[in-house]
């Protein structure tokens, strides 16, 4: 009787391990050489789903698996190609991509914000009521007239007070085709932003989702 609780009780150790080391991959990591580099694993059940962010990868959106004797998450593309992500305990970090990973740091990953424009309808979305700031609202309509037109190319796009994607910060949303004034521009971690005035209104806007009237 004593015996078989000890074995019952190693078995529960056993699997309990292996519990940890696939939960271990879920979360948002970024790259230890570019932290604009990042991973994002969600865990359903014993799947995984893989999104990248400023990485190109044919197994991005795909569903993997963990692998208890490589101690790693393998996707396949269907293509005959495998991707294995191996996590090194002593690191605590996330070894493929041609990169180490570690845990993101980056707020706005949990939240997905780096998707800045997504499909869902308007009213699936929150509605930000936060005024804007006295510098990010246009004295009249004049300083808006001055610039050159842009055209918003995504849905329900998000006008922010500066050019973070890290902070709650933002003001408004404007709509596929609408135009804006573009007032000036910076890039910010790799990624160009604009800076624009829509309605008397200013703030920042992702230069993906933004392109020049022709």
């Amino acid at each position: 009787m004593k015996l078989s609780y000890l074995l019952l009780s190693a078995f529960v150790i056993v699997i309990t391990s292996c519990s940890s080391d696939a939960d271990t991959f879920s979360g948002n990591w970024q790259s230890v050489d570019d932290p604009s580099k990042q991973i994002i694993l969600t865990q359903s059940g014993k799947k995984y789903t893989l999104e990248t962010r400023n990485i190109e990868s044919s197994f991005s959106g795909m569903t993997g698996s963990y692998d208890e004797d490589q101690l790693a998450l393998v996707f396949d593309n269907g293509k005959g190609d495998n991707l294995t992500l191996v996590y090194n305990d002593s690191l605590k970090q996330i070894l493929g991509l041609g990169s180490a990973f570690e845990k993101s740091t980056n707020a706005v990953a949990e939240n997905k914000e780096s998707v800045e424009a997504e499909d869902m309808p308007a009213e699936d979305k929150p509605t930000e009521t936060t005024p804007a700031e006295d510098n990010n609202v246009a004295s009249n309509e004049t300083n808006c007239a001055k610039g050159e037109i842009l055209l918003i190319t995504g849905n329900n796009v998000r006008v922010r007070n500066e050019p973070d994607l890290t902070k709650q910060n933002i003001l408004f949303q404007v709509h596929k085709n609408y135009e804006v004034v573009r007032l000036g521009d910076k890039t910010v971690d790799g990624q160009k932003w604009y800076k624009v005035c829509y309605d008397g209104n200013i703030g920042w806007v992702s230069g993906q989702y933004a392109a020049k009237k022709k």
